[in-house]
């Protein structure tokens, strides 16, 4: 397979933006495969120790964030309309893995066995299904703790339970009766960030994490002993976070590095080399070499969740650059084909890319949230799903995990 010839093939599915650089300006460089015995800026093969990570022969899978257990899909226990219409317009644009966030607040309110007559596992269920009638897998994330787990703590779920093991019974179960129509189960979502940990110091977060992360481990593995563990992404490419984790054990615990690459200003092209650290998606090679470091570099690398949001920028606070906007969606529709292409150019360890996401009602002043989505209520594709679908069609069953 040669690879230039499928990137120049490629390029009609990146969206041309006035004064973005096209998929054919990129300097790509050779193929390292059977032109050079050097190594792509950013793979494992830098570091000695592990297995050498050979390049893919095509960009990464191809996901969407989807949260289809949200009160905007449902009454009760039964599915509206524009659930059916957001799924057909997901599968009908080649996007082959959902990924779905499971709150265990809302799965074990209490602190009684949970069964799979409730009505939160129901509508997870729906989901499960609906969406691999569809041809699409499922990757899970689980989150938010019930406020039995953690008492005293006050009703935000977004925090740690008290003790780690309280998880335990509700994720063996789930991992039981769920786990057959599930791909993989990522523990936890960015919890290198107060808002989702509910601690106020970055070291503790990674030292709090661990716990969490071994006792749902085993609950899964009890579950459903093949099921794969992801280590929940942090939010953008967090080497310092990672490597904290591992120095306080996490090795052994998961199967797959999950990392969230947000740009820290998503004004900024995903090749931007602009500024060094985490704030920045080309950061990934620190995120790859501290696995290596840890005797992890033969482990797949997923995106589970990354995206740009549409939206002017003119309200927000100064300072406060996370939170800016690109202008449109074809800017958006950019952004997002071209990480991939830079993915599989650079980062062979990326085997998959969750885009967030599907839909999102409004939800903030600003409109970042909203902005993040890739279809309309009525299931119209915006552009940014419509880049997506163009990689789909340009690389078909070559993208597989």
């Amino acid at each position: 397979m040669d690879r230039r010839k499928l990137l120049g093939a490629a390029a009609i599915a990146v969206p041309a933006i006035a004064g973005a650089a096209l998929l054919s300006d990129f300097d790509l460089g050779t193929d390292p495969r059977s032109e050079s015995t050097e190594t792509v800026v950013g793979q494992a093969e830098e570091v000695s120790g592990d297995a050498a990570v050979t390049q893919n022969p095509a960009p990464p899978v191809v996901g969407v964030q989807f949260h289809g257990t949200w009160d905007m899909y449902w009454s009760g226990t039964t599915p509206n309309a524009m659930f059916f219409k957001h799924l057909d317009t997901l599968a009908a644009n080649g996007v082959q893995v959902i990924r779905l966030d499971v709150g265990w607040s809302s799965a074990q309110p209490t602190n009684v066995a949970p069964t799979t007559s409730q009505w939160y596992h129901q509508r997870v269920n729906t989901v499960l299904d609906q969406a691999r009638a569809r041809g699409m897998q499922i990757l899970v994330t689980i989150h938010q703790s019930p406020a039995w787990s953690r008492p005293n703590t006050g009703a935000e779920v977004k925090q740690y339970p008290t003790d780690p093991n309280a998880i335990k019974p509700w994720l063996t179960f789930f991992a039981a009766n769920y786990g057959a129509k599930i791909m993989a189960i990522e523990v936890w979502n960015e919890p290198n960030l107060a808002e989702f940990c509910g601690i106020s110091d970055a070291y503790q977060r990674a030292v709090k994490y661990v716990p969490i992360l071994k006792a749902a481990h085993a609950a899964i593995k009890a579950g459903r002993s093949s099921m794969p563990v992801i280590f929940a992404g942090p939010s953008q490419t967090d080497d310092v976070f990672i490597r904290d984790c591992y120095a306080n054990g996490s090795k052994g615990y998961f199967d797959i590095m999950g990392v969230h690459p947000y740009q820290g200003n998503q004004t900024k092209a995903p090749e931007s080399t602009d500024i060094t650290g985490k704030a920045r998606m080309t950061n990934m090679p620190a995120v790859i070499n501290v696995m290596a470091e840890y005797g992890d570099s033969a482990k797949p690398i997923w995106w589970t969740e990354f995206g740009f949001s549409v939206h002017s920028n003119e309200s927000v606070p100064a300072g406060q650059v996370w939170l800016y906007g690109v202008p449109d969606d074809e800017t958006s529709a950019s952004y997002i084909s071209r990480s991939f292409y830079l993915a599989w150019n650079q980062w062979p360890q990326v085997k998959l890319a969750v885009v967030y996401c599907g839909y999102k009602t409004p939800s903030d002043s600003l409109g970042h949230q909203y902005g993040f989505r890739i279809m309309e209520a009525d299931g119209t594709a915006k552009p940014q799903l419509k880049g997506l679908s163009s990689i789909r069609q340009t690389f078909g069953s070559l993208q597989t995990l």
